[in-house]
């Protein structure tokens, strides 16, 4: 038996996503035709949602979402870290490292959730609500790869992978995964690899990025990019104590990245 729904706050939120999957706005007209109804029907829905901060319309009258959906949005952040600590525990204990979560906020990586190893000696500390740019660090960069983006050889710039083929810097791959790495304008080694997951009936290969000494120096960090969940981009990934990153952890980040994206989906 189908779930009685509400027509009215189904065209509501139709509208939202239509306004925000553009950069310039939609006019009445725009909205009216890609929802197939009339114009006074869309009237009615930016007025409502107006008068919530959810919309607002231009000068020229083109509707785009409001400042109103930050306040939703601010909320989201328990939801993503509840449902992130189981994976983020297991990765921290299995690698000894500190585990993280974290995801774009603007030009910026945000750090939403942090898991320390609770038997190591030592290990970094590293907490919730740290920033740093999308260029630096393994969390950012791993999101720049997973929008399908890799560092030029001279680092100065971002650019689109090509299609079959890794970045590999002058000693080769890294290791035997098809890995390969280019260093950047401060001297960083960055590294990308590929790790094998099973999803379900199919398998993908899954981009991690590690890194060295860009955020503290004598830290290495390994992550991976959150992929499939819509709305939501970020990474998972270890930061350590370490010269090189032991190679098992690249491809256990993506493990521990699916299963947080498989618990948001």
């Amino acid at each position: 038996m189908t779930a009685e729904t509400s027509q009215t706050l189904d065209r509501g939120l139709r509208v939202l996503k239509l306004l925000a999957d553009t950069d310039h706005g939609l006019t009445v007209t725009e909205l009216a035709s890609k929802l197939g109804v009339n114009r006074t029907v869309v009237y009615r829905l930016l007025a409502t949602l107006e008068q919530h901060s959810l919309v607002r319309r231009d000068l020229g009258g083109r509707a785009r979402v409001g400042l109103g959906v930050l306040g939703l949005a601010h909320q989201v952040h328990p939801l993503l870290r509840e449902a992130a600590l189981p994976a983020l525990r297991s990765l921290a204990e299995d690698i000894g490292a500190t585990a993280h979560l974290t995801l774009v906020d603007g030009s910026e990586a945000l750090a939403v959730a942090v898991v320390e190893p609770t038997w190591t000696d030592y290990h970094v500390a590293y907490r919730t609500g740290f920033r740093h740019p999308l260029d630096r660090g393994a969390a950012g960069r791993a999101i720049l790869a997973g929008r399908g983006m890799q560092p030029t050889a001279d680092g100065s710039r971002w650019e689109r992978f090509a299609d079959s083929v890794e970045a590999e810097d002058a000693d080769g791959p890294a290791d035997g995964d098809g890995t390969g790495g280019t260093g950047d304008e401060r001297g960083t080694l960055v590294r990308t690899g590929t790790a094998t997951v099973g999803t379900g009936l199919a398998t993908d290969r899954v981009r991690y990025v590690l890194t060295h000494g860009e955020l503290e120096a004598g830290a290495s960090g390994a992550a991976a990019p959150l992929l499939g969940v819509p709305g939501v981009e970020g990474s998972v990934g270890v930061v350590m104590l370490s010269e090189a990153v032991p190679e098992r952890v690249g491809p256990r980040v993506v493990e521990a990245a699916t299963e947080v994206s498989e618990a948001l989906r």
